[in-house]
C-alpha cells in the first residue's frame, strides 16, 4: 500500500513542475511576440517614422594628410598688350565698370545640386566618390594659410550658420573639399555609469548626393555578447553653410529588450520634441549627433576658429529642449593613438544655462583626418561619462546607387 502511494505523489510532482515549466514558456512566447508586434507595426505619424540606414562598402585606411583649408581664388591671367600701328596714338583704355554694372554682368550661380568641390554640382543622382584627393592636398607656398573671415566676423557666421538654408540644394563655396561619401571611425569605449564600464563605439558618415546621416553606435561590453548599446542617429542634407537636420534617433537597449526610440523631428519652422513640445526651429539648429561633423565643417570653412581662444555658438536641440551651447576650443592637443602621434584640436562645450540631467560632448578633431573626431568625452553630471578613443585608422568608403535614403 506504501508504495503506490509514494509513486502518485512523485507523479503529482513531476505534473506540478511541468505545468509550471509550461506556463513559464508560454508567457515568454507571449512576451516575445509582444514585442515583435511593437517593431513590426506600422508606423502611424511622422514621429514614429525610423531612419532607414545607409549602405556603405568600405575600401580603403585613411592617412594623416595636410588639412583641408579654403583655396583662395586663381589669378585671372594678365590680358595681352595691344598692337598698334606705326603712327597711330593707341586708343585709350576703357574705364573699368562700377561695382553695381559688374555685379549686373556677372553670370547668376547655379541653385541646383552642391557644388563642395568648386567645379561640378553634386546631385542626387551623382556617383558617390570615396574621397577626393584635393582635399588633402597641401596648399602652395605662395597662397595663404586661410581666406577665413576676420575674428570679430566669425561669431556671428557660427551662429548664424543656416541663414542661407532657404532651399534644398544649395552652391557651396569653392574651398577645396568634398564630403565623402562614406567614413568609419572605430573607438575602444571605458567609462562609469552606476560602476565601471566598458565597451566599443563606431562614428559613421555616409552621403548620397545632397543627403546625410550620421550615426553613433556604442556597445557595453564585448563585442560578441553586449549587455546593452546606445545608437544614435541624425539625418538630414548638407548646405553651404553646414549641415541641415531632419531627424534625430535614440534607441537605447538592455539585453535583448530594446526601448522605444525616442525622436526629435526638425520642420521648416518648429522643432518637435520626444515629448510633443513644439519649439521655434532657430538658424543653424543642429542635433546631439549632427554637431560633431558641422563643428569639423565649421574648421574647414574658417581655419582660424580652430586657435585657442575661439568660441562657436550653436544651437542644439536635446530630447528635452532646445538650447544654445558654446565650444571654447583649448587649442592643439598631440594624442597617441594606434596610428601614431595625432595632433588635435580639443572641443570643450559650456551650457550658458547649466543643466546636470543634460548630456555633454567633448571632441578632439584630427585636422590630418579631414577633422574626425578621434577622440571623444560625454559626460553626464559629475559622475557618469563615456569616453571613446580611436582604434585603428578610419576607414573611407562608397554607397551603393541604389541605397535609400529614407524610410518610406
Amino acid at each position: 500500500m506504501r508504495q503506490p502511494r509514494v509513486q502518485r505523489a512523485t507523479a503529482r510532482r513531476h505534473a506540478l513542475a511541468l505545468a509550471v515549466l509550461v506556463a513559464l514558456v508560454s508567457l515568454v512566447h507571449l512576451w516575445l511576440t509582444q514585442e515583435v508586434a511593437q517593431h513590426l507595426a506600422a508606423p502611424t505619424s511622422a514621429q514614429d517614422q525610423r531612419i532607414q540606414r545607409m549602405e556603405a562598402v568600405y575600401v580603403s585606411e585613411m592617412r594623416l594628410t595636410a588639412p583641408p583649408v579654403a583655396a583662395p581664388p586663381a589669378a585671372a591671367p594678365p590680358a595681352p598688350a595691344r598692337r598698334t600701328r606705326p603712327g597711330r596714338k593707341p586708343s585709350p583704355p576703357k574705364a573699368a565698370p562700377s561695382a553695381p554694372e559688374a555685379a549686373a554682368s556677372a553670370p547668376a550661380s547655379s541653385s541646383e545640386g552642391i557644388d563642395v568641390a568648386g567645379s561640378a554640382p553634386l546631385s542626387d543622382d551623382a556617383p558617390s566618390e570615396p574621397l577626393t584627393a584635393s582635399a588633402s592636398a597641401s596648399p602652395p607656398s605662395s597662397a595663404p594659410a586661410s581666406v577665413a573671415q576676420p575674428a570679430s566676423e566669425l561669431s556671428s557666421t557660427a551662429t548664424a550658420a543656416s541663414a542661407a538654408q532657404g532651399g534644398a540644394t544649395a552652391q557651396a563655396p569653392a574651398n577645396g573639399f568634398v564630403w565623402p561619401a562614406a567614413a568609419r571611425v572605430r573607438f575602444k569605449m571605458n567609462g562609469n555609469y552606476r560602476g565601471p564600464i566598458q565597451g566599443q563605439g563606431v562614428v559613421e558618415w555616409v552621403r548620397q548626393g545632397s543627403q546625410y546621416q550620421v550615426h553613433l553606435d556604442a556597445t557595453v561590453g564585448p563585442s560578441f555578447a553586449p549587455i546593452g548599446s546606445w545608437n544614435l542617429s541624425s539625418q538630414g542634407r548638407i548646405t553651404p553653410q553646414g549641415l541641415q537636420p531632419e531627424r534625430y534617433e535614440n534607441v537605447n537597449r538592455l539585453l535583448i529588450r530594446s526601448g522605444a526610440p525616442k525622436a526629435i523631428q526638425f520642420d521648416t519652422a518648429e522643432v518637435l520634441l520626444p515629448d510633443g513640445q513644439k519649439l521655434p526651429r532657430p538658424p543653424g539648429v543642429q542635433d546631439p549627433i549632427s554637431q560633431m561633423i558641422h563643428l569639423a565643417y565649421q574648421f574647414i570653412l574658417h581655419p582660424s576658429l580652430a586657435q585657442a581662444g575661439q568660441r562657436i555658438e550653436l544651437p542644439i536641440a536635446s530630447l528635452r529642449k532646445v538650447e544654445v551651447i558654446a565650444y571654447d576650443v583649448l587649442g592643439e592637443e598631440v594624442l597617441d593613438t594606434p596610428i601614431g602621434a595625432v595632433p588635435t584640436v580639443h572641443v570643450r562645450p559650456k551650457r550658458l544655462v547649466e543643466d546636470n540631467n543634460n548630456l555633454s560632448l567633448e571632441l578632439w578633431f584630427a585636422p590630418g583626418l579631414q577633422y574626425l573626431p578621434v577622440r571623444m568625452m560625454v559626460r553626464q553630471g559629475n559622475a557618469n561619462f563615456m569616453e571613446l578613443r580611436m582604434n585603428g585608422a578610419p576607414q573611407m568608403g562608397a554607397t551603393p546607387p541604389s541605397a535609400p535614403a529614407a524610410a518610406p
